[in-house]
Parts: C-alpha cells; structure tokens; sequence
C-alpha cells in the first residue's frame, strides 16, 4: 500500500458521514466530479470539529449516474434514483491512522490547507510521504462490489 499512496487524493468529509464510513453504514462516497488524473485513495480530513486528517480509504471503480449501485448503504437508493452526485466511489477498504494528524500540525508541517473539493497527492508530498509510513488500522473492507 505505501507505494501506492501517492496515486489519490485529498478530500474534506464532514464527521456524520465519515462516522458512517468507518461503522460500514456508507459504502460508497459521492461526488459531483472525477478528477482528471487516476486515483486509487482518499485522504479523508475530517472537518470540524474533529479537524484532523485520520482515515485513508481505497476506492474501487467510479459508477457514473445513470450507472447503478447494487448493495445497500447510506445514500445509494438516492443515487440511484439520481437525487445525489453524480459519481460513486465504491469505498473497498477504510484505514485510520492511528495518530490523526490535527490541523495545526497539517498547516505548520505540511503547509496543508483542507480542499473544498479535492487536491492531488502530489500537491503535498511531504505529508503524503509521511502519511504512507504512519501506522494505519484496517477498520474494513469488501472483497467485491
């Protein structure tokens, strides 16, 4: 996996929804976009109150509404019916990082700024190289969708 981490992105969730990820409730995260280049990983910062950078999940391949979701989770009866995003990202394994890295540490270090929408990996290499060395938990994952 360390290898690897540099081929995603970083993304802000809010807490409800990342609480759901983590308890395997939401199985798919939605976005109104594709970013241009490939991507295997989200970095999940965590928005306040937590404020922190503390999950990185693995995606599988995208669904693109009309395209249908055919598992239950929070969230896919309405893209399905097309009142969410239009992309689904198929969430295959979830990890947290066991020492969440906080804002002020994200900002001081890494001169890291949460994206509104997305940043690449690459934009922040540093905290990505430091990110694929911390100690990561495996909380869950699918073994197909």
């Amino acid at each position: 996996m360390n290898d690897e981490l540099i081929n995603g992105i970083y993304v802000s969730i809010n807490p409800e929804s990342t609480s759901k990820i983590v308890q395997g409730i939401k199985n798919h995260e939605f976005r109104n976009y594709i970013p241009k280049k490939s991507f295997k990983f989200l970095y999940v910062y965590v928005t306040a109150p937590q404020s922190e950078l503390k999950y990185v999940i693995e995606i599988g391949n995208i669904v693109k509404y009309p395209g249908k979701l055919y598992c239950d989770g929070d969230g896919n009866h309405d893209f399905n019916k097309g009142k969410k995003s239009k992309y689904a990202y198929p969430i295959v394994k979830v990890y947290k990082l066991v020492c969440p890295i906080s804002l002020e540490k994200l900002k001081k270090k890494f001169d890291f700024v949460p994206p509104q929408a997305f940043s690449y990996a690459g934009t922040f290499t540093k905290l990505t190289k430091y990110v694929s060395k911390a100690e990561k938990l495996l909380l869950w994952w699918v073994n197909k969708f």
